[in-house]
C-alpha cells in the first residue's frame, strides 16, 4: 500500500461518519469468537447480511475481506473515498469487475482504527500475515499504563503499530516501534497517519534492536514477543525452551533503558510447574544482574505439552537450515530436557512480565501472581476439562481478587 496522509485523513473522516466503531461493537454481540480472538467468518458473513448497502459493502471488504462487485462499491462509497482507497492501494482490482483489498482489514480497537493482514483462518486472506492482530494483542493492551505521560517509549516487534500508538494516544513524550517486517512498517506507519499520531510514533525496519542509535534512550518498554522461534538451536536446558527471541534481545536491550526505567515483556507457551516456568526464572536472573525487579503474572496455557512439541517439530522442520542437528535429533534433545530428575514440568504458561529497574530491596526476587484459583499460593495443576483446554484462560479469565504473589528466590 501507498503512504499519504491526505488521503488516509479522507479515510479516517469517512470511517468516523459511517460510526464504523460503534456499528462493529453492534455486530459483535451475534457473533462467534475464534480462538485467535477473532469473529468466525461465517457468523460475522451472517451479521453483515443485515446491514444497510454502504455498511454492507464497507464491512465485507474491510472486515470480511471478500470481493465486492463494482457498481456496490461505487454505489456504497463517496467519490472522494473510492478514489482515496484506489490511490491508497486499499482497493485493487480483483479478476473480473470486482474490488477487493490486498489481504487487509481495518479493525477498531480501543478507540483506534487498525490495518491489520486478514487472519490465516479466513478462507478469504490471500498473503502472508505479517500484521496479525489477535488474542495476545489484547492481552498486552490491557496491561499497558492508564497514563503514559512522561515516557520514551520502546516498542519492539511493534507488528501493526496497536501498542506504540496506545501510548501515544495515552501521553507519551515520544514513542519508537520496531519491526523486521517491511510491509508490516508500511502498514503501521498508515495506522500512525490513520489516527492521527504519526507525529508522536516512529516506526523503524529492525532486525531487534539493529535500527537504534547507539545513544538512545528509553524509559519503558514493551514487547510482545511471538511464539515462533521457540529455541534458537539445539536446547541444553529447559530455560532454552520457549521464546528464543527475548533471550537474544536481553543481552542488549539493558544498555538502551534509562537508570529508572520499567516495562512490559509477554511469552508465551513457556514449560513449567506450578505457576512457575523455567524460562521466567532464566530472564529474572539475568535482568537481576542489570539492577531490574522482576514481577510476573501467570497463567495456564491451553496447549498441552505434546501440541506444543508438534508445533516446535514443525518450526524445527521449516528452519532446518539453522539448526546444525537434524529434527529427530533436536526432538530427543527437547524430550530428555522435558524428563530431567528435579525440574517437574505439568503444562506450559503464558506470562506477563513487568520489569522495572533500580528497585534494590526487591531485586533477586521473582514475584508471581498466578491468574487461577490458588491452591496453598499456587495455580491448580488438576487435569482441564475439554472445554477449557479449547480455551486459553489469559484472556477471558480476570485475575482473582487477594491471591498472594509467590516469592521465588533468584539462584
Amino acid at each position: 500500500m501507498k503512504i499519504d496522509h491526505a488521503l488516509l485523513t479522507t479515510l479516517r473522516k469517512y470511517l468516523d461518519e459511517m460510526m464504523y466503531s460503534l456499528m462493529d461493537f453492534r455486530l459483535s454481540s451475534h457473533l462467534e469468537m475464534s480462538l485467535l480472538g477473532f469473529p468466525t467468518i461465517q457468523s460475522l458473513r451472517r451479521a453483515v447480511q443485515q446491514l444497510d448497502a454502504p455498511h454492507n459493502v464497507l464491512f465485507r471488504l474491510f472486515r470480511i475481506g471478500e470481493s465486492v462487485d463494482d457498481a456496490a462499491v461505487r454505489s456504497a462509497l463517496p467519490a472522494s473515498v473510492f478514489e482515496a482507497l484506489v490511490q491508497l492501494e486499499l482497493l485493487i482490482p480483483g479478476k473480473t469487475s470486482e474490488w477487493r483489498t490486498p489481504s487487509l482489514l481495518i479493525v477498531p480497537a480501543e478507540g483506534l482504527y487498525l490495518l491489520v493482514s486478514i487472519p490465516p483462518i479466513y478462507s478469504t486472506s490471500t498473503r502472508l500475515c505479517h500484521t496479525g492482530f489477535e488474542v495476545s494483542s489484547s492481552i498486552m493492551t490491557r496491561a499497558l499504563p492508564v497514563s503514559c505521560s512522561g515516557l520514551r517509549v520502546l516498542d519492539i516487534g511493534s507488528g501493526s503499530g496497536l501498542h506504540a500508538l496506545l501510548c501515544a494516544r495515552r501521553g507519551a513524550d515520544s514513542v519508537v516501534g520496531l519491526e523486521r517486517n517491511k510491509e508490516a512498517v508500511s502498514i503501521a506507519s498508515a495506522n500512525a497517519i490513520l489516527n492521527g499520531l504519526d507525529g508522536k510514533v516512529e516506526f523503524r525496519q529492525s532486525d531487534k534492536l539493529a535500527a537504534l542509535a547507539e545513544s538512545e534512550r528509553f524509559n519503558f518498554v514493551l514487547c510482545n514477543t511471538p511464539s515462533s522461534p521457540m529455541i534458537s538451536g539445539e536446547p541444553s536446558s529447559l530455560e532454552e525452551i520457549g521464546n528464543a527471541v527475548l533471550f537474544d534481545l536481553l543481552e542488549k536491550l539493558p544498555a538502551y533503558l534509562q537508570p529508572r526505567a520499567s516495562g512490559l515483556l509477554a511469552a508465551w507457551r513457556c514449560f513449567g510447574f506450578q505457576s512457575h516456568t523455567y524460562q521466567l526464572e532464566a530472564v529474572a536472573s539475568q535482568l537481576a544482574k542489570e539492577g531490574f525487579s522482576t514481577t510476573a503474572y501467570v497463567d495456564r496455557a491451553p496447549n498441552t505439552v505434546e501440541s506444543i512439541l508438534r508445533v516446535l517439530q514443525t518450526e524445527i522442520e521449516r528452519r532446518r537450515r539453522s539448526y546444525r542437528a537434524d529434527t529427530d535429533a533436536i526432538m530427543k534433545r527437547v524430550r530428555e530436557q522435558l524428563r530431567q530428575p528435579g525440574k517437574p514440568v505439568d503444562g506450559a504458561y503464558n506470562q506477563l512480565i513487568f520489569i522495572e529497574r533500580g528497585q534494590n530491596e526487591a531485586r533477586g526476587q521473582i514475584r508471581i501472581y498466578p491468574l487461577v484459583a490458588a491452591t496453598n499460593g499456587h495455580a491448580p495443576h488438576a487435569k482441564q476439562s475439554p472445554a477449557a483446554e479449547t480455551t486459553n484462560h489469559f484472556w477471558i479469565r480476570p485475575p482473582l481478587g487477594g491471591v498472594a504473589p509467590i516469592q521465588t528466590r533468584i539462584q
